[in-house]
This record gives C-alpha cells, sequence and structure tokens, in this order.
C-alpha cells in the first residue's frame, strides 16, 4: 500500500484537542488523522452495506415502509417505494400486453 499525502486546514481548536489526543496515546498526529479516517470510510461502507440489505429486504416485501424509512431517511425510501410500484405496474402492463398479442 503506497501512502498519499493530503493537506488539510482545521480549527485551532480542533488541532489543539488532536494533539492532546496523540500525546495521550503516544501517537503522532498524521496516525489519529489516518486512524480516524479508516474509521469513518468503514462507518460509511458499513452503512451502505446494511441499507443496501434493508432495501433489498423492504423490495422482497419483507419489511414494512415506516422500518425501511427509518434506516434510509424518508426521501430515499419515497423514492424506492415509487420505483418499486413503478415496476411492479410495467411489468403487469407487459404481461397483459402479452397475453392480449398471444
Amino acid at each position: 500500500m503506497s501512502l498519499q499525502q493530503v493537506s488539510i486546514r482545521v480549527d485551532s481548536r480542533l488541532l489543539h484537542e488532536l494533539d492532546q489526543i496523540a500525546h495521550k496515546k503516544y501517537k503522532r498526529r498524521s496516525d489519529i488523522i489516518r486512524d480516524a479516517l479508516v474509521d469513518y470510510v468503514e462507518h460509511d461502507l458499513e452503512n451502505r452495506e446494511v441499507k443496501e440489505i434493508i432495501t433489498n429486504q423492504f423490495l422482497e416485501g419483507n419489511i414494512d415502509f415506516d422500518d425501511f424509512s427509518r434506516v434510509v431517511g424518508i426521501d430515499t425510501a419515497e423514492q424506492i417505494k415509487i420505483a418499486k410500484e413503478t415496476l411492479k405496474e410495467s411489468i403487469s402492463r407487459a404481461k397483459k400486453d402479452s397475453k392480449q398479442n398471444s
């Protein structure tokens, strides 16, 4: 794994807190920042995986809309609900058209 350098600007109070944490843990400031970034990215990936699983459960009818919206957020839940209903209607129309053309 090759390390790349990144420059950021932070508030002086945050930097002071960061330095205190680094001192208490006997680590360098950059190590604390790197650990925090790794934790953040891992947490974000886990959240996306959970949301994907919950979305699949909703689409399969295994959980209700309220539970689904609590996990993924109301805006996302509504968009997925509309997409699910639209897809269901399209499939229904396609089957109906197919039977009429047979």
